[in-house]
């Protein structure tokens, strides 16, 4: 889902997105605040696509996907030979995104380093590529997202103050799908119709039992467990009419691991390396929670930053 089509009936969110216009014309940095799935980069998008920027490029970097001794230089560029492999020069995403928006999701997993000079370039709008001595100027509108309370780790000195007061001169708090229930059936209805189109489905529908369980669930996961949810159904079920047992995947939990990899094992005609193992794992885990990361992650017993690499390097 892009910004122009954006789902709201729920009048909190209503509120979000009158916030958000009103912001747009401006060049006020924003903190978007929401649980993971809420969609708070489709509102970043959709303060970028109402703004005076909206021309020009919109660059979104998800700070927990990068490991933090690449994160500076894909922030901030390098120059050639400032490291081994720097074989030629490149410019980091605030120089791509310059005339644009920058959008930084995850910010609260930024390192402390990167946030002091996150700091810097937002106060002296310029930037210094790894291993050179010249600032080069930017225009860049900064927006940032979490879903931490970074109030909360400005007090245990996990994030920097003066950088907290920075980014959030206007704050937007996106409320979870729980409590946007008014948008939940809208939301289903769409993904159905995009996913039907999407895999060449036949036009389907939803039994009549259906609304009363989506609006029952606790949707962790936000939109993004719904669209996953409303996505498998669609890829799996064998008939028109969408079941409240395809949508919860027939109460398939926990299986018979052993029988899955040696399943896999046969196809590949070979044994599974450990990490093609972890990547299985990590595929089936994420299908068990409907998507939900954060879930996912603390059943795994990683944290966030390690499953979004580990996801980054599982698609690539």
């Amino acid at each position: 889902m892009d910004s122009s089509q954006i789902i709201a009936h729920n009048g909190r969110f209503k509120d979000v997105l009158n916030v958000a216009k009103r912001v747009a014309a401006s060049s006020a940095n924003v903190l978007i605040t929401g649980e993971s799935g809420t969609g708070k980069e489709i509102v970043a998008r959709y303060i970028h696509d109402l703004s005076p920027r909206s021309k020009d490029v919109f660059v979104p970097i998800n700070c927990s996907a990068i490991p933090d001794q690449l994160l500076e230089s894909e922030l901030f560029g390098f120059a050639r030979g400032a490291f081994t492999g720097a074989a030629v020069a490149k410019a980091g995403l605030f120089e791509e995104a310059n005339g644009g928006t920058l959008f930084l999701d995850e910010i609260g997993d930024l390192d402390l380093h990167l946030q002091a000079k996150l700091l810097r370039v937002l106060q002296e709008k310029k930037v210094k590529r790894v291993g050179e001595n010249h600032y080069r100027p930017l225009n860049i509108r900064i927006l940032a997202a979490t879903h931490n309370d970074l109030s909360e780790d400005v007090q245990h000195k996990k994030f920097r103050e003066d950088l907290y007061f920075r980014l959030n001169v206007v704050p937007i708090a996106i409320p979870p799908l729980r409590e946007r229930t008014e948008d939940i059936m809208p939301l289903a209805h769409y993904f159905l119709k995009k996913y039907s189109l999407k895999h060449h489905a036949s036009e389907k529908r939803f039994a009549d039992d259906v609304p009363a369980y989506l609006l029952s669930h606790s949707w962790l996961g936000n939109v993004r467990e719904l669209e996953n949810t409303i996505e498998r159904s669609v890829v799996l079920s064998m008939s028109d009419v969408i079941s409240v047992n395809d949508l919860d995947g027939g109460q398939r939990r926990f299986v018979n691991m052993e029988s899955i990899f040696e399943r896999i094992c046969q196809k590949e005609g070979r044994l599974l390396s450990l990490e093609e193992v972890c990547n299985h794992y990590i595929e089936y885990a994420l299908q068990v929670n409907n998507g939900a990361r954060e879930k996912t992650a603390k059943d795994l017993g990683i944290d966030r930053k390690t499953l979004y690499r580990k996801i980054q390097c599982r698609v690539q």
